[in-house]
This record gives structure tokens, C-alpha cells and sequence, in this order.
């Protein structure tokens, strides 16, 4: 016996809020892996733009001198447009976003070409 149109409708319905039930839940698990990957990020943005964070960086630029803090350059840097370093990358080194041990402050051609490598402190 063959279904009525409207069994076949209700069956491909099914078929169909299955597939989509099976795509949301992959969906879900890609969009934890992507928060979990950049959350550090915005965790330590948020510190950056926080009165702590602005002190540290204010603090760490006079405590280094007002120079770059790695080893190959040391030259002098501003502290407006210097950038705050992490020694053990955050993209390798997530629990370490906003420890303080880890950063330094460093000229923005010595960070961007450090990109995520581990560098020893000078």
C-alpha cells in the first residue's frame, strides 16, 4: 500500500528536521571550538583597556626603560603605540592571557614579526 501525499509530506518533514537537528548540533560544537579559541583574546583586550591594564603598561614602559624589551632591538618606543607582549603567545599559552609575568612591552616591528613564537625576556 502506497503512503497519501500527506504521509509522504510528514515523513520528509522528519527527514528534513533531523538533518537540521544533526547541521545545528555540528554547528554548535564548531562555535565552541571558536570561542574557546579567541575568548583569551578578548579576555586580555579587556584588561588592556582597564585602568589596570593602562597602569601596568604605564608602570612596565618605566621599568624597562622606555625600551623595547626584546633583546635583538632594545631601542626606545613611546608608550602610546608600543604594543604589550605576550612572551608565551597567547595562541599557544591561552591560560596565560592576562599574566602579567608573561608581558612586556615591546615596539610593535619586534611584536608583529615575533608573532607566536616564545622569546626569552631580556
Amino acid at each position: 500500500m502506497t503512503d497519501s501525499p500527506f504521509e509522504e509530506l510528514v515523513k520528509s518533514l522528519f527527514k528534513t528536521s533531523r538533518r537540521v537537528d544533526t547541521a545545528l548540533a555540528e554547528l554548535r560544537v564548531i562555535a565552541t571550538q571558536i570561542n574557546t579559541k579567541y575568548e583569551p583574546r578578548a579576555q586580555f583586550n579587556r584588561w588592556r583597556d582597564s585602568e589596570e591594564g593602562k597602569l601596568w603598561k604605564q608602570e612596565q614602559h618605566q621599568a624597562q626603560g622606555g625600551c623595547c624589551a626584546i633583546a635583538k632591538c632594545g631601542k626606545p618606543i613611546q608608550l602610546k603605540g608600543s604594543h604589550i607582549d605576550h612572551i608565551k603567545p597567547l595562541s599557544r599559552f591561552p591560560h596565560l592571557a592576562v599574566d602579567t609575568q608573561n608581558l612586556r612591552i615591546t615596539c610593535p616591528e619586534c611584536n608583529i614579526a615575533k608573532s607566536n613564537k616564545i622569546t626569552m625576556v631580556a
